[in-house]
This record gives structure tokens, sequence and C-alpha cells, in this order.
């Protein structure tokens, strides 16, 4: 439900992050990796990065965390997960910098959104693995 009042949601956000780097993404269409929101191919045609999407009033806590590496770990197509959300737990900041999970919270994609808009015009990433870490 989003109205004029409220913030854009999560997901629209995300899809914008990843039109502005060139990234391609897709809805998962096998079974296994039906517990992420979307998937961005990287490298080879087995291997993709698994974007969780939790546009939550609360912190993400290390369960969401666990969860996630849990899908990644299943899934023979997914070798990183990306998980987006308003807000992360110190622990599951902590847990995730560990197992290696990347985490962006809304104001990360509007501060990338906003500070990329012109250099994404003109400049072109030549590593697309390496346009998450940032």
């Amino acid at each position: 439900m989003n109205n004029n009042s409220d913030p854009i949601a999560l997901e629209q956000l995300t899809i914008e992050y990843c039109r502005h780097r060139g990234l391609n993404y897709e809805r998962p269409r096998r079974y296994g990796e039906n517990k992420v929101n979307y998937l961005i191919p990287n490298g080879s045609e087995n291997e993709s990065i698994g974007v969780l999407i939790k546009d939550w009033k609360r912190a993400v806590g290390v369960d969401i965390i666990i969860r996630a590496e849990q899908v990644m770990k299943a899934s023979r197509y997914i070798n990183k997960m990306l998980i987006i959300s308003n807000v992360f737990s110190d622990p599951a900041r902590s847990l995730a910098e560990k197992i290696g999970i990347f985490l962006l919270t809304r104001n990360d994609l509007l501060k990338i959104l906003s500070s990329d808009l012109s250099q994404a015009l003109t400049e072109k990433q030549e590593n697309r693995e390496n346009v998450l870490l940032y």
C-alpha cells in the first residue's frame, strides 16, 4: 500500500538501483529460488545473486540473515545474497559481514541513486560483480 504520503517502496528503489547500475534482474523461476525477490545474474549462466527485500518498520535481525544463508547454501544457482531493508540490527550486520551477505538500507539506496545518477550516465562499470559492494 503506497499512497502519496508514503515513502517509495523498497522494491521500487531496488529496481531503480539495478537499472542505474546496469544490472539485469529477474523474478525467480525455479522452485528452490522462490525465497528471494529477485535474481541478478553473476558471471556464468548458473550463478546469481539472490536479492531479498524486507520492507519492514522493524529492524531485520539475525534470523533473516541465517535464513538467507540457508537459501544460498541450498541453491546451486545462488552464490551470493543481498538483503535490502530499512534497518538492520547490529548483530545482524556483524553476522552478515562474517558470512559474506551484503546489506543495503533504504538510505544506502537513496544515497547511491542520488550520487551516482550523473556518474552512471557517463561511466560504464566493467566489473558488474563488485557493483553491489558499495
